[in-house]
């Protein structure tokens, strides 16, 4: 099922692409998960293909949407972040079904994984660029390959989350009725205890170490698809919840104050939204389901 899906993706992105005058001999998949994402050699374009995606979000074009607009804003504004491709509008595309963005390739320098002084850092760097959006910056000109920022719309609040009822309302292959009802559970009790009164602001909404990249112009965050408002602890907890992370220097570089309650609800809720996504793709990969099981154990059956 896995090959089919990228297969089809794949198909789909250099038909759409060739429309929009970009060739690809040589389409290369660089990641299946999520979404399918291709390099369309010999272009220094990546097409970015709605998969598992699509199981929990019924909008995909929306969320792909929101990656691209804040993506935009933020190239413009300098920051260090993955660029749509200049060679294309920056808007989604359908193609065979399949929704997809487009965007710039940037060849991998190493791939070894940030540490915890470079996740911190460029974590505060980027919610202290964020905090302006959304709004144009009339301070800042334009990219001269991008074209000018549209208007851009506030962000739904914590958009993530609704991914974690969304998946425990579809039938289920893998989860058990108590499982279902142990994830709804720590779900309902750890969304409760968010404090609704704690300031917001523009989020990246994946911000773990995976989705920052070593480019040869040094690091970049990249894939802006779950961008969210909500406390900066949701940010900061996608790489704090991670056991294999020494959280005090990540929390030691990022600097500001984080209320250290709603840290560890986040934490929390980010290990339950993992748990969902591993059984997403457990249904996809079958070599990811001893993950998927072992996730879900975390949440026992009363």
């Amino acid at each position: 099922m896995a090959l089919t899906v990228s297969g089809t993706a794949v198909g789909a992105a250099v038909k759409v692409a060739a429309g929009l005058g970009i060739a690809s001999t040589d389409p290369v998949v660089l990641a299946d998960g999520a979404n399918v994402i291709v390099h369309l050699q010999p272009s220094p374009v990546v097409a970015k293909v709605a998969a598992s995606t699509r199981e929990v979000r019924a909008d995909s074009a929306a969320w792909l949407q929101r990656e691209l607009d804040v993506a935009t804003f933020l190239t413009v504004a300098g920051a260090p972040v993955l660029p749509p491709s200049p060679e294309i509008a920056a808007t989604t595309h359908v193609g065979d079904g399949h929704v997809m963005s487009f965007w710039r390739y940037l060849r991998s320098a190493s791939a070894e994984p940030a540490d915890e002084a470079t996740i911190g850092a460029m974590l505060r760097d980027l919610h202290a660029v964020l905090r302006s959006y959304p709004g144009t910056a009339p301070e800042l000109a334009p990219l001269p390959e991008l074209a000018p920022l549209p208007e851009l719309a506030p962000l739904p609040e914590l958009a993530p989350l609704a991914d974690i009822p969304a998946y425990l309302a579809r039938p289920q292959t893998r989860v058990s009725a108590g499982q279902a009802a142990a994830l709804a559970g720590a779900y309902a009790r750890l969304t409760a205890e968010l404090d609704l009164t704690s300031p917001r602001q523009p989020l990246h909404g994946d911000a773990g170490p995976g989705n920052l990249m070593a480019a040869d112009t040094g690091w970049v965050w990249n894939d802006f698809e779950d961008t969210c408002s909500g406390p900066v602890t949701w940010d900061v907890a996608a790489s704090t919840a991670n056991p294999r992370r020494d959280r005090a220097r990540i929390l030691a570089a990022y600097g500001a104050d984080v209320d250290a309650g709603q840290l560890a609800v986040c934490e929390q809720l980010r290990r339950l939204h993992l748990t969902v996504w591993y059984g997403l793709y457990a249904e996809r990969f079958p070599d990811l389901r001893a993950r998927a099981d072992e996730l879900l154990a975390l949440w026992p059956v009363p």
